[in-house]
């Protein structure tokens, strides 16, 4: 299980779901299982692992992509433009 801020945007798609699973929790500090322990020094547990990715008090926010810089990337990549026909 993991536990985030905002359950819609984390559901949306898999990169979205990776991305605040795993940018967003501190394995030594944010990662709980029922029944855990420590065998030759590896961590397991029996039951659930919980994860808790909510952004933190010292973590920055979340980029919001700006409409305006995206279109004038897409108009580089676009029939004519300077960087047509190359893979983004």
């Amino acid at each position: 299980m993991v536990v985030v801020d905002d359950s819609l945007e984390a559901s949306r798609n898999l990169n979205n779901w990776l991305w605040m699973t795993f940018t967003r929790s501190d394995p030594a500090n944010d990662i709980y299982g029922v029944g855990a322990f420590t065998a030759k020094k590896h961590w397991g547990c029996v039951g659930p692992v919980v994860i808790d990715a909510r952004l933190k008090p010292h973590m920055p926010p979340p980029l919001e992509e700006d409409a305006a810089v995206t279109r004038r990337v897409d108009a580089l990549f676009a029939r004519g433009g300077p960087l047509h026909g190359i893979e983004k």
